[in-house]
């Protein structure tokens, strides 16, 4: 997989960037099929050189090698396992909900880490058109669905509001949950207001880069989202064994598979041991096939008033597709807001990737 840099003159996000090319670099471990492309598209702007014409070769090769979506799931098992949950009683007044989702420029390949489009349809899932463009469609990955089909609706009383970057101290004042897709510039100031936020009893949701944090794990980060960070990382199928018996797995089958990136190990390990894993992968220790062990994948983690979910799953567009995947988000958003898991469960399969779902 090569990762393309942004173009920007900014020192924040040159620092941002060489701190990932050295987080991906020779000190990871090597991984079967996925590719380091920090220089290649450097060097390919070079016509005529020799190492113009080998990093032309790798991208094609890497194109040639490119994931491919894995098969939509079966919508009669999906629909079972949303039956399980319980329905919210016609009586109770439902609470309105403010979500900010935060994002930043999409800063990988085709179909990887497209943090606008994320931002963009999932403000509509959630909160409907809201003065949305109404041919707005839901899903990420292929052709875009009909939006009739799904209607406008989004979640009942649920505002969705969107951030670039970070959050404004307006938005970490007023938002029950913040859900951040996009790797997190970390800061004194930053650590302050997550802290205050979490303290009020805010909810904070960490997807996929936003669990990645950069130069390298933090002990501060760990102290406030239960993960400091990861050291090592892997593309490709990912055998998720589920905690059934929790209520946010309601439902789900014991194991899932997906096609997608796995980080681990959560760094510190010693803050690692006060979350509470949902899922798990198996990943290698070491260079020793037979050295693995289970790698959190979703994880809850509370801290003074505050609820974080983690996730570590969404490198691909199509996986935000998934109804699975969207059913464990969906549930650890609404937990973050001190809501019941269920409440977004309705989303789950709006234009979503299983079979009999039109689009």
């Amino acid at each position: 997989m090569f990762h393309t840099r942004r173009d920007t003159a900014t020192d924040c996000r040159r620092r941002r960037k060489e701190a990932k090319s050295r987080c991906f670099g020779p000190t990871t471990p090597p991984h079967v099929g996925a590719y380091s492309g920090y220089g290649i598209p450097k060097l390919a702007s070079r016509p005529g050189t020799l190492p113009a014409l080998v990093a032309s070769l790798l991208l094609l090769v890497a194109a040639a090698h490119a994931a491919e979506a894995p098969p939509p799931r079966p919508l009669d098992e999906v629909r079972a396992v949303l039956a399980q949950a319980p329905a919210p009683p016609d009586t109770d007044p439902l609470r309105e909900i403010r979500i900010v989702l935060l994002a930043d420029a999409k800063d990988h390949g085709a179909e990887e880490h497209d943090y606008p489009l994320w931002q963009q349809r999932w403000r509509v899932l959630l909160g409907g058109s809201q003065g949305s463009d109404e041919r707005t469609p839901l899903n990420l990955y292929g052709p875009p669905a009909d939006p009739a089909l799904d209607g406008r609706r989004g979640a009942p009383r649920v505002r969705v509001d969107t951030a670039w970057q970070w959050p404004s101290r307006q938005q970490w004042e007023s938002a029950d949950a913040v859900v951040a897709f996009c790797y997190l510039p970390w800061n004194e100031a930053r650590f302050q207001e997550v802290a205050a936020y979490l303290a009020r009893g805010g909810g904070l949701v960490l997807v996929h880069s936003a669990t990645w944090t950069m130069p390298g794990p933090s002990e501060r980060v760990a102290a406030l989202t239960g993960v400091g960070g990861f050291t090592s990382y892997r593309h490709g199928p990912v055998e998720l064994q589920i905690a059934t018996d929790h209520p946010l797995c309601l439902g789900l089958p014991p194991r899932l598979s997906f096609l997608d990136e796995t980080y681990w190990p959560p760094t510190p390990a010693e803050h690692a041991a006060r979350i509470q894993v949902l899922a798990s992968s198996r990943e290698s220790l070491g260079s020793t096939p037979d050295r693995v062990a289970p790698q959190p994948v979703f994880w809850l983690f509370e801290q003074d008033r505050g609820r974080v979910f983690g996730c570590v799953l969404g490198h691909y567009t199509w996986t935000f597709d998934d109804p699975y995947f969207r059913l464990l988000l969906l549930r650890g958003i609404a937990w973050s807001a001190r809501e019941s898991p269920y409440r977004l469960d309705a989303l789950a399969l709006r234009s979503a990737r299983a079979n009999g779902v039109k689009h």
